[in-house]
């Protein structure tokens, strides 16, 4: 996977000394920043996601590379154990779905 290295975490930057002060809902790694979300801090601005909301869009996005791996894991456990002949009630849509996904996040979508 060619995403940014490295365990990924949401946090929130609050920049105090600055005018006016603000927040940042930041997902960073050790080395870099990848990117920030806008957010309602002060519950004041409807044009903004609300804190809790955006908090957990955060964390969602921070857990990317490890539900990826996951994903991709044990889609190679699945192809490794269970015989080509067995089908699964709703179990082959559902591997089509984590294939599909797995194709979205390497950019190789249709």
């Amino acid at each position: 996977m060619k995403h940014t290295p490295g365990t990924w975490k949401s946090e929130v930057w609050d920049y105090t000394l600055t005018s006016p002060p603000r927040k940042e809902l930041t997902i960073t790694t050790d080395k870099f920043r990848i990117a920030f979300l806008e957010c309602d801090f002060s519950g004041n601005n409807p044009f903004l996601i609300p804190q809790e909301e955006a908090m957990a869009n955060a964390r969602l996005i921070a857990a990317a590379p490890e539900l990826a791996e996951t994903v991709h894991d044990l889609l190679l456990m699945l192809y490794q154990y269970l015989p080509a002949s067995i089908k699964l009630r709703g179990g082959k849509g559902t591997i089509k779905k984590a294939e599909s996904l797995l194709a979205k996040i390497e950019g190789n979508h249709e």
